[in-house]
């Protein structure tokens, strides 16, 4: 039974060493750290001491590309797309949106760089966090999608010798998933070369930014682990709770079983209204009943460091969370 929770908003390493015992004692095994772009440019050095005092704890470390170029997930900005404004993907109307294109060879460099990083400072696994185009909320016929940049233009044509469209169709649905397996999988492949186990997680959503077809990333022989993250809102009730965790755990265990992957879920520890901290029990009950035996909660202590995401009762939250793990690795 894994069982482990992110980790963000501190790069004092005593203060992290601290929570990094906290976190252990509430029954995790693993910690994913965040390792965003101000990360890398300027704290490697802080991060690679609390890695240390992670493993100290006898934590695995994932490593997690938090808000890099805009294409995963995350609440940090992107310093690369500021600076190499020719890497950003461009929208059917031919804007410029805040997202690096998935097929730029800059920006192709720049996350292998990123991984070079993470490896460096002593990662043990790569957690590929909700990889995706721009966001948009896309149905066939719409003009609001990217990237129909230069380069994605030309990779379009080449594929289904003809114009790439302005209007949303099928033949671009296929080929901007099939873009997104590619980075993906040109991703895992460089780690697995350098030891690393891949995990990755789906957005629980299925548009035109993300993956529709979730075999195609189960497919990739370097990806190791598969999970997806169905938070739920505030004011849905028990049955909703159970039928929006459970449906998505029963994908990914039965991905995971066809596949030969390891299954995980992502429960939610952020946003949690106060007297409603039962409903963690009831989702990762609901996970476990689904087969799954990786599940990890975004993030320590109910997210309280984050104004716009903390929990009602951060304290209560941790403890729930606490008591279900040391149930399930006991």
């Amino acid at each position: 039974m894994k069982c482990g929770v992110s980790y963000f908003g501190s790069r004092m390493p005593d203060d992290v060493a601290e929570d990094m015992k906290a976190i252990r004692d509430n029954g995790c095994n693993f910690v994913v750290h965040t390792f965003a772009e101000e990360d890398m440019e300027f704290y490697p050095g802080t991060m690679e001491k609390i890695v240390k005092a992670s493993k100290k704890e006898k934590l695995e470390v994932w490593m997690d590309p938090w808000g890099v170029g805009q294409t995963w997930g995350g609440e940090s900005y992107s310093n690369f797309i500021a600076k190499n404004v020719d890497t950003m993907q461009v929208n059917a109307e031919g804007n410029l949106v805040p997202a690096a294109c998935l097929n730029h060879p800059k920006y192709r460099k720049f996350m292998l760089e990123w991984a070079d990083k993470a490896i460096e400072i002593g990662a043990d696994n790569i957690f590929w966090d909700e990889p995706h185009f721009y966001i948009y909320p896309e149905d066939e016929g719409c003009k609001g999608w990217a990237c129909r940049c230069k380069i994605c233009q030309d990779l379009f044509k080449k594929r289904f010798k003809k114009d790439m469209p302005v209007v949303m169709d099928a033949d671009i649905k296929v080929f901007k998933e099939d873009c997104l397996v590619d980075f993906l999988k040109s991703l895992c492949d460089y780690a697995k070369k350098k030891n690393m186990i891949n995990s990755m997680c789906y957005l629980p959503f299925e548009n035109t930014s993300t993956f529709s077809d979730w075999s195609k990333v189960a497919k990739i022989a370097s990806l190791d682990i598969i999970g997806t993250d169905p938070y739920w809102r505030k004011g849905q009730n028990t049955e909703q709770i159970k039928e929006r965790v459970g449906g998505q755990a029963k994908r990914i265990a039965k991905l995971a079983k066809d596949y030969n992957k390891e299954g995980q879920i992502w429960i939610l520890n952020f946003n949690i209204a106060k007297g409603t901290e039962g409903d963690i029990e009831l989702a990762i009950n609901t996970a476990y009943e689904a087969g799954i035996r990786n599940i990890a909660a975004w993030s320590y202590y109910g997210t309280y460091q984050m104004s716009h995401l903390a929990s009602d009762d951060p304290a209560k939250v941790w403890q729930t969370l606490g008591n279900m793990y040391k149930r399930l690795t006991k």
